[in-house]
C-alpha cells in the first residue's frame, strides 16, 4: 500500500465526524483560507509523510505541533479567543484531529509509539484536556462542553480505547 500522510490501512473512528467539525467552524469564521498544510520539506527537509494543519480565528490563539517520526498528520482548529494547543507526535503513523471553541481552553496531546488516534473536541470555556498515549493502535475521543471541564487521560499499553463526553 502506497504510504500518505493519512493512514489508510486502519478504520478512521472518528476523524470523519471532526473534520466536519472543523470544517463547520472554519466556514462559520468565514476563514477557509486561513489554515495551513506544512511539511517537513517547507523547512529544508525530507516530509517523511507529516502533515500539519492549522486554523486559527479570534484573538490570542496558540497552537504548537511537534512531530518527530514518520507518517505523522495532526488537524487543529481554534475559534474564540485565549485558546491553547501543544502537541507532540513521535514514532509512526500516529493521528489527530482537534476542535476548540470558546475563550480560554486548553489542550495538551501527547502521541508517542505507532498508529494512535486521537480527536478532542473543546466547546466553551475554560476547558482544559491533558491526553497522553504510549503504545500502539490507541485511541480516544473527547468531547466537552460547558464551563470549565477538565480532564486527563493517559493510555500506556496497546489497543486501547478511551471515549468521554462531559457536558
Amino acid at each position: 500500500m502506497e504510504r500518505t500522510g493519512i493512514s489508510t490501512h486502519r478504520a478512521p473512528y472518528c476523524a470523519i465526524a471532526l473534520l466536519l467539525a472543523i470544517v463547520q467552524i472554519a466556514a462559520r469564521a468565514g476563514d477557509l483560507a486561513s489554515g495551513s498544510e506544512l511539511s517537513g520539506s517547507d523547512f529544508g527537509g525530507s516530509s517523511r509523510g507529516l502533515s500539519a494543519q492549522i486554523s486559527q480565528t479570534g484573538e490570542r490563539n496558540e497552537a504548537v505541533m511537534n512531530q518527530q517520526g514518520t507518517f505523522h498528520s495532526g488537524q487543529v482548529a481554534q475559534i474564540g479567543s485565549g485558546n491553547e494547543v501543544s502537541t507532540a507526535q513521535r514514532g509512526e503513523d500516529n493521528q489527530f484531529a482537534l476542535r476548540q471553541s470558546g475563550i480560554g481552553n486548553a489542550l495538551e496531546l501527547t502521541q508517542a509509539g505507532r498508529a494512535n488516534q486521537a480527536c478532542i473536541a473543546q466547546t466553551g470555556d475554560g476547558n482544559h484536556a491533558l491526553v497522553t498515549q504510549y503504545g500502539n493502535s490507541n485511541q480516544v475521543s473527547v468531547q466537552q462542553g460547558a464551563l470549565s471541564p477538565s480532564l486527563t487521560i493517559q493510555q500506556h499499553g496497546n489497543g486501547l480505547a478511551a471515549r468521554v463526553i462531559q457536558y
